[in-house]
């Protein structure tokens, strides 16, 4: 499992505690001199500074302000959008105020806002004119000391207003009130009179410049509306005009002659249509129905249409009264007597004028017919004539109402811009201020800057913290081995060997190329590195693992891989030698030994099945075989646990007489403790000038805890100077 190895904290803590005593005691008196000497500096410092006086007023803005004239809704400023109060907070702050206070209060002309009417005076000012006068006299800076030719006497009182606007403002402070409509006003000055006058002059100018303004919005909104009237009257004028011209012309008076000629005509025309289509229907009914019919006088007074008619009702009756005299005679005397023959006679007349009605009758509906289906033709002629006529005055209609909405919003239009004019002319010299003073800037009493008591404090303790600070870092920065003695003192134990620090040393001869600067400190470096191995020989025990050499550190870049490297080297000497990269989140062999990436290693073997020989690679420029970490894997926790490891170091070891691994950090991750708990034993490289005590003991505290046995400590990148490395190289070689 993947994780940070923490050292106990209880025991390290109180020791870390009481060092950090110890030394504050030790370097007690620099760090009191220090802080004393810091206060009296800083209390002279305090003394010899001008007090400055700070008054404040209180302005409360106005957010829903009176006014009298109804042009302020078009000129005015919205008082009720969240953003006014920071628009008047801006206002204040602007220069136009700050100019207005300056120029009132003829501040050009005070000495503090204006620096070139106070004469530098004393020695240092002597030591600046001659210095300058040094520097003018040399060419080169000539150029730099003449004024620009832009800064001529006419700009030089712009540029003096500048810097006096500048000054005025850089005492100046403007603070909003939190969830108010309050603002605070304060200014600061030499003069305790000076500053409360000019805080409330701020907040005067401020109502002022804001009374002007809106003077000067209501006079141009005001000459605009003038202008804006004169051409409204024009244009109603000409609209005027307009319309009268175009009813001139089509002789109307009004839009109501053309609307009651219209419908009037339209609704005379369309009720006499429809009643000539209502007798034409019913005349051509009457009439199929008659023709439908037999010709006698009985089924034609069956129609509902001519039942009521007086000849037909006439001659019905007579027939009926000829009927039934034929029929009563009938009973009485044969068909040839007188009187029937006579009753018969007379049915036969009546029937006879029946028929001439009923001709007449169809004659007179079919007459009928024609009339009105005429009428119904000639109407409807009529109406589509007068409905093209009713279009034409339609369009003339529509012409019309065009010219009348033009009178009528022009008309609109200049009646609203004149009462407006009139209402701001009446009201014109009545405004409201948007401020007032809630509390007017009072005299201070005491100065606002500096304070002395709380600076000479800040100081004090400021100082004193630094002090005990640097101290505490000092001794920081000095928590580190030098050499081995300094080693054997603070840890111990003896170290197996020291390795100089040479610049460029990177793996062994032809692995790194010898800096000819550097040549005596490489090859003591090198002779350095065979006596390290000529003590592990010495010091190898019996045990499975005896041939491996696991070496690691306690952080990153103590030259744990440099020295394994080494050390491989050292060992192909005499036996055939395996380095192992265990190093799986950040391997650094195959860089060091120009191998590539991809090559099989480590992970391959356990994870993806791939034979020994096909992990091992041998470097060209080196006399020993390599084992890499092989591709990256998110959990190398496992795979260093994995049985197929601990197979991978079996087997090299069949195959080599040494194997050296590589490991990880020890104090970082727990991978180191994974293959050290597998082989028994590891070297630490310890890192000079670099890694602290403290480190150095928790690494080993570490590998005792976990039953690791430590082989012996490397302390590497040991400072040594040239002049002493012929004498270490000699008692080297001659006692190797």
């Amino acid at each position: 499992m993947t994780g940070t190895i923490h050292a106990p904290q209880g025991q390290e803590e109180r020791l870390a505690v009481g060092h950090y005593l110890s030394v504050i005691r030790t370097r007690l008196l620099p760090i009191s001199i220090f802080t004393i000497l810091c206060t009296l500096l800083t209390l002279l410092i305090v003394l010899s500074q001008t007090p400055i006086y700070r008054a404040t007023a209180t302005l409360l803005i106005e957010s829903n302000q009176k006014s009298a004239v109804s042009i302020e809704e078009v000129v005015g400023i919205d008082t009720t959008a969240k953003e006014y109060f920071q628009t008047q907070f801006e206002i204040i702050k602007s220069n136009r105020v700050a100019q207005r206070v300056i120029d009132k209060m003829d501040l050009i002309n005070h000495p503090e806002f204006n620096s070139t009417l106070v004469e530098p005076t004393g020695y240092s000012a002597k030591i600046a004119e001659q210095f300058n006068s040094l520097l003018g006299k040399i060419s080169f800076f000539n150029q730099y000391l003449e004024e620009p030719g832009i800064v001529e006497a006419s700009l030089s009182d712009e540029v003096t207003k500048t810097k006096v606007l500048e000054e005025f403002k850089s005492r100046m402070s403007i603070i909003s009130v939190s969830k108010t409509q309050l603002v605070k006003i304060s200014f600061e000055s030499k003069d305790a009179v000076l500053s409360a006058t000019i805080a409330n002059e701020i907040g005067n100018a401020f109502i002022e410049n804001s009374l002007e303004s809106k003077i000067v919005a209501t006079e141009l909104a005001t000459n605009w509306i003038n202008s804006r009237l004169l051409e409204l009257k024009q244009k109603l004028q000409q609209s005027e005009q307009a319309l009268l011209a175009f009813l001139e012309e089509q002789k109307l008076i009004d839009d109501r002659g053309i609307d009651a000629l219209t419908s009037t005509e339209l609704a005379n025309l369309t009720e006499r249509l429809s009643s000539a289509t209502e007798r034409r229907i019913a005349s051509q009914s009457l009439y199929s129905a008659l023709r439908g019919k037999n010709a006698d006088l009985a089924s034609i007074s069956s129609l509902s249409q001519i039942s009521n008619h007086p000849q037909v009702t006439n001659i019905r009756l007579a027939e009926i009264e000829a009927e039934k005299r034929v029929s009563e005679l009938s009973k009485r005397y044969g068909p040839k007597h007188d009187k029937m023959i006579q009753a018969k006679a007379q049915l036969a007349s009546v029937q006879q004028r029946a028929e001439k009605v009923v001709t007449k009758l169809i004659s007179g509906i079919q007459q009928e017919l024609y009339r009105a289906q005429r009428q119904e033709e000639l109407l409807r002629q009529e109406l589509a004539s007068k409905k093209d006529e009713f279009q034409e005055l339609g369009i003339v209609k529509r012409e019309y109402d065009a010219l009348k909405r033009e009178v009528d919003s022009n008309a609109k239009l200049y009646d609203l811009f004149l009462t407006r004019q009139k209402e701001t002319s009446a009201t014109s010299d009545f405004t409201t201020a948007n401020a007032r003073f809630t509390d007017s800037a009072l005299i201070p009493l005491e100065p606002a800057k500096p304070q002395k008591k709380r600076i000479v404090m800040i100081s004090f303790v400021a100082s004193l913290f630094s002090a005990i600070l640097a101290a505490l870092l000092l001794d920081s920065l000095r928590n580190t081995i030098s050499d081995s003695s300094d080693f054997e003192e603070k840890i111990g134990l003896v170290p197996l060997a020291s390795l100089p620090k040479v610049k460029g040393i990177r793996g062994s001869n032809p692995l790194f190329k010898l800096d000819k600067a550097n040549a005596k400190l490489a090859r003591l470096y090198l002779e350095k590195i065979d006596s390290l191995r000529t003590t592990l020989l010495l010091n190898q025990g019996q045990d499975k693992y005896a041939k491996v050499i696991n070496v690691t550190s306690s952080l990153p870049n103590e030259g744990k891989t440099s020295v394994a490297m080494q050390l491989a080297r050292s060992f192909s000497k005499l036996e055939k030698v395996l380095l192992i990269d265990t190093d799986l989140r950040r391997p650094t062999v195959y860089l060091e030994l120009n191998l590539p990436r991809s090559q099989a290693g480590i992970t391959n073997f356990v994870h993806s099945g791939i034979s020994f020989e096909e992990c091992i690679a041998s470097p060209a420029t080196a006399d020993f075989d390599v084992a890499l970490s092989g591709i990256a894997t998110s959990s190398p926790h496992e795979t260093l646990s994995h049985k197929k490891f601990h197979q991978f170091i079996d087997t090299a070891l069949e195959k080599y007489d040494r194997v050296i691994i590589d490991t990880p950090p020890s104090l970082l991750v727990s991978d180191c403790l994974i293959v050290g708990k597998l082989v028994g034993h590891m070297v630490l490289v310890v890192k000079a000038h670099s890694t602290k005590l403290s480190t150095a003991r928790t690494a080993i505290d570490q590998l005792h805890r976990h039953n690791i046995a430590l082989d012996g400590v490397v302390l590497n990148s040991v400072s040594t100077s040239l002049s002493s490395v012929h004498e270490k190289y000699h008692y080297s070689y001659y006692h190797e």
